[in-house]
């Protein structure tokens, strides 16, 4: 290794540990704390502080460490209460397993008479189940259709209205620019018929002599 890095962490190392046993005896000071530090350095040598002594810093460690771990100190659990628990749990799922087959219909040969009436009530219950929940579903969905058509139903008419209040407004402002052009009073509300462009009056005989008629000789 290189002699001056050796020195450089020689030197880092010093500085710091000072600063920890400092920053250790402040605590202790202020504080009123029971501080313990033990520190080895690269080449092995020990430094430690104890605000009271070493030994009893590291015996109250121990105890308190042993009360806060009671379960540490407990014997191990039996090998064979565990193989039995497991055994017991496979005959569980061993029954759940033939008991699903059942209700599927298959294994029933070493069912008997009554084993199978049981089932039989048993699916029975579970239909009778299923189809109140399918209906409680249905219900559901109708009601939500009801409740989607009267809401586009009630969106219609005001959509009619709002159209009809439109056309009103559209009939009155031709109104009045009618009245506009002929001068007529627009405050008004007499209904004034509008001519029709195609109905024009009868033209008179612009001369009342009656024709010449000439008799030949």
């Amino acid at each position: 290794m290189n002699p001056q890095s050796d020195s450089s962490e020689h030197i880092t190392f010093a500085k710091r540990r000072n600063s920890l046993m400092k920053k250790a005896k402040d605590l202790s000071h202020l504080c009123d704390a029971e501080v313990g530090i033990i520190i080895f350095s690269c080449t092995g040598q020990l430094y430690e502080y104890s605000s009271t002594s070493m030994e009893s810093v590291i015996e109250r460690y121990n105890n308190l460490k042993r009360e806060a771990q009671p379960e540490l100190d407990e014997p191990a659990v039996d090998a064979k209460v565990l193989e039995e628990e497991i055994a017991n749990l496979n005959r569980q799922l061993q029954g759940l397993q033939e008991y699903h087959r059942q209700l599927m219909g298959e294994d029933l040969s070493g069912l008997s008479v009554k084993d199978i009436q049981n089932l039989e009530n048993q699916l029975e219950m579970s239909l009778s189940t299923i189809r109140l929940q399918k209906e409680q579903i249905m219900t559901d969905q109708i009601n939500e259709l009801h409740r989607k058509r009267n809401l586009i139903h009630q969106e219609n008419i005001e959509l009619q209205e709002k159209h009809q209040i439109h056309r009103e407004g559209s009939s009155s402002d031709e109104a009045n620019i009618y009245r506009a052009s002929y001068g007529i009073n627009t405050r008004d509300d007499t209904d004034i018929p509008i001519p029709s462009p195609s109905r024009r009056p009868s033209r008179r005989n612009r001369s009342a002599t009656p024709p010449v008629t000439t008799e030949l000789a």
